[in-house]
């Protein structure tokens, strides 16, 4: 199942303290100000997201904000949600990010024809997560240097010395030899800035190919690992973002099952309460409950844990008969819903529901 996270990360430059806009998944990336290098691989695989476990995080489907001050400061926007084109903002699909990236050619979108880089997943892109195939938008991908050339624009600079014309280039560092007259020349603001120009934070799409098992480890993790309830918010703002644009994919759907099913360890003191997170959602889904994609309304129907009672009075009366035929298979819903399930039309419906054993029968045999 594929899985895209996507980011966008500054980086505080060493040289001048000013936030560098990381162009891809490297190992270093050039302060576009002073001209020194930010060392990107270091925060990216070993102070990205402090304490947290980076892998488990990007194999979960939540969506925020995280600055470190300090040392390496950065600051980083994460997001679960679809990879856009960065020029129309059109939804890519993901086997198009496939496509390109084992064709070794710049994903082309579909709507507007903006060219993004794509590139295959190599040594670094493994360290920084080792379950990633590709990204789209790095600055190691294919076809980058066009992307961001400027065939109209000419810089002419002058030895300070003796006058002798210079050549410059984007690779050009900040002091450059005369190569008639050997003096250094340390080339101004205004040149500089002209072959460095400052970059906008760009999104960086990274796939990453996952199944079953990284979903569950994910929402674990969550919980059973103390002080993370800090990031209960990732989750509240993925949740948002999703019922605004509802997506489905095989990856979501899985990761979905595991979230909406997950009880907390009551063994683990300070971890992250999933009822709550799980109400949020449940929220969210009610509101406009008809108009819900049904397959988002199957999982929660058949794999909701502490389903609230409106919710499941919509879910019960649902016009798609799967839905209900889900809420059947949930052995944590009310003995008035179930009831209302044993006494519906269809006889899957219906049979499902009177496999529940009730009473005293439940407590005997579970």
């Amino acid at each position: 199942m594929i899985k895209i996270s996507t980011f966008q990360i500054q980086i505080v430059c060493p040289g001048c303290n000013n936030y560098v806009a990381v162009s891809g998944i490297t190992d270093f990336d050039t302060c576009q100000n002073c001209g020194k290098q930010v060392n990107v691989h270091g925060v990216l695989n070993e102070k990205m997201f402090s304490f947290m476990d980076k892998t488990k995080y990007m194999n979960g489907y939540l969506s925020g904000s995280i600055e470190q001050m300090g040392s390496d400061a950065y600051k980083l926007l994460y997001s679960s949600m679809p990879p856009f084109c960065e020029e129309c903002f059109a939804v890519i699909d993901e086997n198009d990010m496939i496509e390109a990236v084992k064709s070794e050619k710049p994903f082309t979108c579909k709507s507007c024809g903006h060219k993004m880089p794509s590139r295959a997943a190599d040594a670094a892109l493994r360290e920084f997560h080792p379950k990633a195939i590709g990204v789209i938008n790095d600055s190691y991908g294919f076809d980058y240097a066009e992307k961001n050339i400027n065939k109209d624009s000419m810089l002419v600079f002058k030895c300070m010395t003796c006058g002798a014309g210079l050549e410059l280039t984007s690779d050009t560092k900040r002091t450059i030899k005369c190569k008639y007259c050997d003096n250094e020349n340390y080339l101004p603001d205004s040149i500089w800035v002209k072959l460095h120009p400052n970059k906008e934070v760009q999104p960086l799409f990274v796939m990453l190919e996952l199944d079953e098992s990284d979903m569950n480890d994910s929402v674990n993790y969550f919980l059973n690992v103390t002080s993370l309830n800090i990031y209960k918010k990732h989750f509240d703002n993925f949740i948002r973002e999703y019922f605004a644009k509802p997506f489905i994919t095989p990856a979501f759907t899985a990761w979905l099952k595991t979230f909406l099913s997950a009880k907390n360890n009551e063994k683990v003191s300070f971890n992250m309460d999933i009822t709550k997170i799980h109400k949020y959602f449940y929220d969210n889904l009610n509101l406009g409950l008809s108009s819900q994609p049904v397959e988002i309304k199957l999982i929660a129907a058949e794999f909701g844990y502490g389903l609230p009672a409106e919710l499941e009075a919509g879910l019960v009366s649902d016009k798609d008969e799967k839905v209900r035929l889900g809420l059947a298979k949930n052995s944590s819903i009310s003995k008035n819903t179930l009831k209302k399930l044993q006494a519906d039309p269809s006889a899957a419906v219906s049979g499902e529901a009177k496999k529940h054993k009730t009473g005293f029968f439940k407590g005997l045999f579970g």
